[in-house]
């Protein structure tokens, strides 16, 4: 039987650098993401030039940031979360701790020929989309994760 007053882990910590720690995964995330800093969507090769701007700066005091791939994204997926932006709720299944407003789709690692993968926030989907398409943004990860974990855990 379970101690009452134990409590769960906290699965996100944020570690006040703008940075944000994953418990189940061990992935150390950007709080924030590059809609909500440039106030506009990017390519995949805009995102590549994001990434190593974060890197130049030392996020969190790291330079080894980096795009995710599609199960490091798909683990910040959370179908019990909606998210409220001026007045009115949106279904962005994403853990309130993160930075969030408009932007659902978030560039992966992930490419096959000029195409790579976006993942959208607000139904859970993967999209293939031309590499120079504007309809995406980014949040970094760093970190290698164990797939393992990622698998078990979806």
């Amino acid at each position: 039987m379970k101690n009452l007053n134990s409590r769960q882990k906290q699965r996100f910590v944020d570690n006040n650098n703008g940075t944000i720690t994953d418990s189940l995964t061990e992935l150390i995330w950007q709080e924030g993401y590059a809609y909500r800093e440039t106030g506009n969507y990017i390519s995949w090769y805009n995102a590549r030039d994001y990434i190593e701007k974060l890197n130049a700066q030392q996020l969190g005091g790291y330079s080894d940031w980096r795009l995710p791939n599609k199960l490091e994204i798909q683990s910040l997926y959370e179908v019990a979360h909606s998210f409220l932006s001026r007045g009115k709720t949106f279904i962005l299944h994403i853990d309130p701790i993160f930075e969030f407003g408009y932007g659902s789709c978030f560039w992966t690692k992930c490419t096959k020929l000029s195409a790579a993968l976006g993942f959208e926030f607000d139904a859970g989907d993967t999209h293939w989309y031309p590499q120079s398409s504007i309809s995406g943004t980014v949040r970094a990860v760093r970190l290698s994760s164990n797939p393992t974990i990622l698998i078990k855990n979806r």
